[in-house]
């Protein structure tokens, strides 16, 4: 008999292990009952592979915890101590930060979840909760970790290394009968469902490469300057994205004004993009046309040499408002750009170029179109007012609009501060990442910024992952740790509660 408490997604697979179970008698007659009493051997699942059992399937169970939580990586043997109770807090496990571990669920520890929204509001009430869950069930409203160095969510192909796992087996029904392998033999191990290959896309805010940046690239003789230090943890997304506000031109003199609003650099800022595994870039904001028609035709042809991808902004209206399609391994990632500031003052028109103006039928009308072409759809909005927190009511309409359209996700750039997130119909809403590389050294927040780590399986977001920067010496952002690093996700977290407790009317 199959267990009728299987979780749901195993059920496929039990009855295909069922079939080889047939296959695999040893000369008996195997049939599939559901009466227990009538029953000699039953189907199941359990983390661990009880003695005397056939084993048939495994899935690796993914260690939960909330997105909140400032730990990143533990082992397993710390995993387990929590589980127990012999690790009581977080702090013992790496946090910065002091935190009671609360394992779950709460009346069998270890026991693995299979209902993810019952887990989101467990760890919602419980930051410091802490659980077992089938991969194929969790998605981005569930933090992971790693585990011995093994990111099951970013790389499921070493899923075999991984040291929890849901065993799927056939066991005896009853102590006095036969034990399992006695009464067949073992058909081998059986494969799950064929799961999606993970594909990463890692995304930043403003990159601005001018004005005193530009000044500290020449000194150095080092264009790539501003990247060294963050370049590694960028280039090993399968997609690299950011916003690039400012010009790229060896046919305009920069400004000499050390506090100029009008930024650029020399072609040659591409060759840090190209260190840090930079993909492609929005144009859409309100520096792209600080130089005029001239600026952004330099800057696409210094982008176009490079290999690297733009939108938002383009030598038309049509080229501003396509979308950038990249074809990741078979998952097709569509990007737009919407320049809500200067969209209206420097857009593109059909013979003329600049930056995709943000209206809403030209929002709803672009991803409705980059959906037949793509299976992922991400705007990328610049938006908002600058040094502050949470989003306008305006924006927060918008991006329920553009999920409604079909946005996978809506991200935005523009405040030079980090804000938080918003769940819309399953999907989410980031309204700021704040600076990346720009000389703003005059305020806390105006050097903080966010690295986001999108991994998706097929079309499901299974992790958004916030990496803290920070801006030194007014030009290259470092990856922080410990207390600069949940003073920056501090921030996040006290915006995305600003935002629930306002609800939208």
């Amino acid at each position: 008999m199959i267990d009728p408490g299987l979780p749901p997604h195993l059920v496929a697979a039990a009855r295909a292990a069922t079939a080889a179970l047939r296959a695999a008698a040893l000369g008996r007659r195997i049939e599939l009952v559901t009466d227990p009493a009538g029953a000699d051997l039953r189907v199941t699942a359990a983390p661990t592979l009880p003695e005397g059992a056939v084993a048939l399937a495994r899935e690796p169970l993914a260690v939960a915890v909330s997105p909140r939580l400032p730990v990143r990586e533990v082992t397993a043997e710390q995993v387990r101590g929590m589980l127990s109770g012999a690790i009581a807090n977080w702090s013992e496990a790496g946090s910065p930060i002091p935190l009671p571990v609360v394992p779950l669920p709460r009346h069998r520890p270890g026991t693995p979840v299979t209902d993810v929204e019952a887990l989101v509001t467990e760890l919602g009430a419980q930051p410091g909760g802490l659980a077992l869950a089938p991969l194929s069930a969790i998605d981005f409203r569930v933090g992971t970790l790693s585990i011995d160095g093994i990111d099951l969510v970013r790389h499921p192909e070493r899923a075999a290394a991984y040291p929890f796992q849901l065993h799927l087996f056939a066991a005896s029904v009853a102590p006095a009968s036969p034990p399992a392998v006695e009464l067949v033999a073992a058909p081998g191990p059986l494969p799950l469902p064929p799961s999606d290959p993970a594909v990463t896309v890692t995304m930043v805010g403003d990159i601005i490469l001018g004005r005193t940046v530009h000044t500290i690239m020449t000194r150095l003789g080092d264009f790539a300057a501003p990247f060294r230090l963050v370049a590694d943890e960028l280039r090993g997304a399968d997609l690299t994205v950011g916003n690039l506000e400012c010009s790229l031109s060896d046919t305009i003199e920069p400004p000499a004004d050390p506090y100029t609003f009008a930024f650029m650099t020399r072609a040659a800022g591409v060759e840090g993009l190209l260190l840090a595994g930079i993909d492609g870039v929005s144009l859409a904001n309100n520096h792209s046309m600080n130089f005029g028609g001239a600026g952004m035709r330099d800057t696409l042809a210094a982008l176009d040499r490079a290999g690297i991808r733009h939108f938002g902004g383009g030598a038309d209206l049509a080229a501003a408002q396509a979308p950038a399609i990249f074809d990741l391994r078979g998952l097709r990632v569509a990007y737009l750009g919407f320049d809500g500031i200067t969209g209206d003052v420097y857009g593109a028109s059909a013979d003329s170029p600049g930056t995709a103006p943000l209206r809403v039928d030209g929002l709803v009308a672009g991803i409705e179109a980059a959906r037949q072409h793509a299976d992922i759809v991400i705007p990328f909005i610049h938006w908002g007012v600058e040094y502050t927190l949470t989003p306008t009511d305006e924006q927060r309409a918008l991006a329920r609009r553009a999920i409604e359209a079909g946005a996978s996700l809506v991200v935005g750039s523009h405040p030079h501060w980090v804000q938080g997130m918003e769940i819309h119909q399953g999907r989410p809403i980031v309204y700021s990442l704040g600076n990346f590389v720009f000389d703003q050294e005059w305020s806390p927040e105006t050097k903080q910024g966010l690295i986001m780590h999108l991994v998706f399986h097929g079309t499901r977001l299974v992790a958004l992952r916030f990496v803290p920067v920070l801006i030194e010496h007014y030009y290259r952002p470092r990856i922080v740790s410990g207390q600069e690093m949940t003073a920056i996700l501090d921030r996040v977290w006290a915006s995305t509660d600003a935002l629930a407790s306002n609800p939208l009317r």
